[in-house]
């Protein structure tokens, strides 16, 4: 079990180093910071609370629905945030791009992941014909997590799997 555990962190790393190094350029560079924002606080919350007091009916519920979601899924983020209590990646590792980013939280799992999901899924759960590019730019939004330093990609993988099970358990139901 010790040697699963050591090849999955190992794997985890270069993974990072992968994503945050090798692909670096000046276009993701500038890129990347703008995605990201999609799976922060501004614009998770502002987007559900939009449905909810802009349109009626279906789009309301559609909008309630992806704000508990996202409500559920950082309940869970932040249980397990203080539970496990993983530094983030600039804390421990050397010769990382960070943009400048530092956090005052732990690491795992991605909050900005987990958020970008929860709104995806519970999207497409509602609109099936937008269901790609929906869960497309959630997964850009966890890829510019590595990319900026702040997440492992085990974070970002945790993270999506919290957000789209939240959401399709808050789907089924309503």
């Amino acid at each position: 079990m010790k040697n699963i555990l050591k090849g999955f962190v190992s794997g985890d790393k270069k993974l990072f180093y992968v994503i945050n190094d090798r692909i670096k350029c000046g276009l993701l560079d500038n890129i990347m910071p703008l995605i990201t924002r999609l799976g922060g606080p501004i614009f998770s919350v502002l987007l559900p609370v939009i449905l909810i007091t802009m349109t009626k009916n279906d789009t309301r519920m559609v909008g309630l629905e992806s704000l508990t979601s996202l409500s559920a899924s950082h309940l869970v983020v932040q249980i397990l945030k203080r539970t496990i209590a993983r530094l983030r990646p600039y804390d421990i590792l050397e010769k990382i791009n960070t943009f400048n980013i530092y956090l005052k939280d732990y690491s795992f799992p991605s909050g900005h992941t987990t958020a970008s999901f929860s709104l995806a899924v519970s999207l497409a759960l509602n609109y099936s014909t937008l269901m790609i590019p929906l869960i497309v730019i959630a997964g850009m939004v966890g890829i510019s997590r590595i990319y900026l330093g702040v997440h492992y990609p085990s974070d970002v993988a945790v993270g999506a799997i919290i957000g789209t099970m939240t959401s399709i358990t808050i789907h089924s139901m309503i």
